[in-house]
């Protein structure tokens, strides 16, 4: 998660790139366990302590309103506030269809899949498995490891706070491929080659450089330390214990049961549709499919103590120099956002058509997640729905 310029940013993602890459490509070229509500209409029914029929009347309001001034298709939201819990949704689930979108939608998480690997890591190392002080030489194989700049410099710690030097994938020809060849997925052995052969960018320890792979190389030492697949850890660990039942890695090029499908306007103005594209490419970097119920309920569990020691958490928190205004810690950043004069926490994501906010508000002990499925008209949209919502958070004010 990074401080927002004019041209927002998401995870490592400089979205202005994605309308680029949507000109190029024209050139070239689990179901939910509940009964969906109807169309536009607050998921309360199903939560303990709804808000009060003003407050979520206003909410909805501001949802709808939002969206349709900044021409944003559809929107996922959960907010979690003390007195109260609210999830909904506005907008279509699909541009292309008109579906609608309806409450418990699941969506692509992108890169707020981060944190979860992080968490995973700390889980790991506080069952005594493994220190985040190790080097990654001691977990990765020693041909990977041969191939790595520094590698037997670069510890655990400096993956998960992107300090290691290592440089990203190439995002956009990865996405490009898959486009174009749907049904081939690239894998993320191909991401890492791609990020080893354009490092190392500084000495570890030394700088800061947002990397996806960063986080590959992660799962590769889950997989090694909890002696099952990174994926199956991460669910037994974390998915299951927490009643995240609808949460779950995405591992076809389809996500299962109704869902926020992820376009972004072409050249002509025509909606294009990235959901079914494989991202395996981005293991545990933006490989995970949620909702906003189930991630407001991750942070809240991960906030109070229920899946790590409060020491774990603090650690997590606390941002590194190197990272400066990204606030940056261990997957999970703290950042100010200026427009809305509040501070936040947590991670975003961002993958073409799929751009998701997962925050802890500390002055409101309020929780808030929401899945945009496009940016409308501009990505500086993505800036306007977040500033209008997270001024209803800090005023308490939502018409």
């Amino acid at each position: 998660m990074h401080r927002y310029p004019q041209v927002i940013t998401i995870g490592n993602k400089n979205l202005w790139l994605i309308p680029l890459i949507l000109i190029i490509i024209a050139t070239l070229i689990s179901a939910g366990c509940t009964q969906p509500l109807p169309p536009g209409q607050p998921d309360t029914v199903r939560l303990p302590n709804p808000p009060p029929a003003s407050v979520s009347a206003d909410l909805q309001r501001m949802s709808g309103n939002v969206i349709q001034g900044t021409g944003i298709p559809g929107m996922q939201i959960g907010i979690e506030a003390p007195p109260w819990r609210w999830n909904s949704a506005a907008g279509n689930a699909s541009p292309l269809t008109g579906e609608p979108a309806e409450p418990g939608m699941h969506f692509l998480i992108a890169s707020v899949s981060k944190t979860f690997t992080s968490v995973a890591i700390l889980k790991l190392a506080e069952e005594g498995k493994l220190s985040i002080e190790d080097p990654i030489s001691r977990w990765l194989p020693a041909d990977l490891v041969a191939k790595i700049p520094n590698g037997d410099r670069i510890t655990i710690r400096q993956l998960l706070d992107h300090t290691s030097g290592i440089a990203d994938y190439d995002e956009n020809a990865i996405i490009l491929a898959e486009y174009q060849d749907p049904d081939t997925p690239v894998p993320y052995q191909a991401g890492i080659m791609q990020g080893l052969n354009a490092s190392p960018l500084y000495p570890p320890g030394t700088n800061y450089t947002y990397s996806n792979v960063n986080y590959i190389l992660l799962t590769l030492i889950v997989d090694k330390a909890a002696g099952v697949p990174y994926e199956d850890y991460a669910t037994r660990a974390i998915f299951v214990p927490l009643g995240m039942n609808d949460t779950f890695f995405q591992q076809t090029n389809h996500i299962p049961g109704p869902h926020m499908q992820a376009t972004m306007p072409g050249p002509d103005g025509t909606a294009m549709d990235f959901t079914d594209l494989y991202v395996q490419f981005d293991r545990g970097a933006g490989d995970i499919v949620s909702t906003t119920a189930d991630l407001n309920r991750f942070h809240r569990a991960l906030r109070e103590g229920k899946i790590l020691s409060r020491a774990s958490l603090a650690a997590m928190e606390k941002p590194t120099a190197q990272s400066g205004r990204a606030g940056y810690g261990l997957g999970y950043a703290t950042e100010f956002i200026a427009p809305a004069n509040l501070t936040v926490q947590g991670h975003t994501g961002g993958y073409p058509g799929s751009f998701t906010f997962w925050y802890y508000v500390p002055e409101k002990d309020t929780y808030v997640t929401f899945n945009l499925n496009s940016a409308g008209r501009s990505m500086e949209n993505l800036g306007v729905v977040r500033t209008t919502i997270l001024t209803g958070v800090r005023n308490g004010t939502w018409a």
